[in-house]
């Protein structure tokens, strides 16, 4: 019965504390979007299932978030003002697909539950100009 109300107690203190952790604020690339879900990156199919998977979903709408990045860093222009622009909000880059490495990746993670998460893709062509951009964010603010 101890251990019972022992384990309530730490369990009640840690969820108190994770709802009053401060939120930080989410990067002016993503404020104000809602969640648009997950939309996985440009990857190629990892197998015929996924192929076939995809071509019963078709091809989706545009998010938001994808349109305010090809508004600001149009295709054509260089990756290098996306690159440092994503830096500077706190993104981290990363490698999104393990079987394409000319694909770009960069996100961002909320630290609290109410934050966004969001991700950013690209490519880039031998100039290292933006011939691909995309992205998405998983959870509203």
């Amino acid at each position: 019965m101890r251990a019972a109300v022992v384990l309530g107690l730490i369990f009640s203190a840690l969820g108190w504390w994770l709802l009053h952790q401060p939120v930080r604020p989410a990067p002016a690339l993503i404020a104000g979007l809602a969640s648009e879900g997950y939309a996985g990156a440009p990857c190629p199919a990892r197998s015929l299932y996924e192929q076939d998977a995809r071509k019963k979903r078709g091809p989706r709408a545009d998010s938001a978030f994808a349109m305010r990045l090809r508004e600001e860093f149009p295709l054509g222009s260089p990756s290098a003002a996306l690159r440092d622009a994503l830096s500077r909000q706190g993104f981290e880059l990363f490698s999104p697909c393990a079987n394409d490495e000319n694909a770009l990746g960069a996100r961002w993670r909320g630290k609290n539950w109410g934050e966004p998460d969001a991700y950013v893709y690209w490519r880039i062509d031998p100039d290292e100009k933006l011939i691909f951009l995309d992205g998405h964010v998983t959870r509203a603010e």
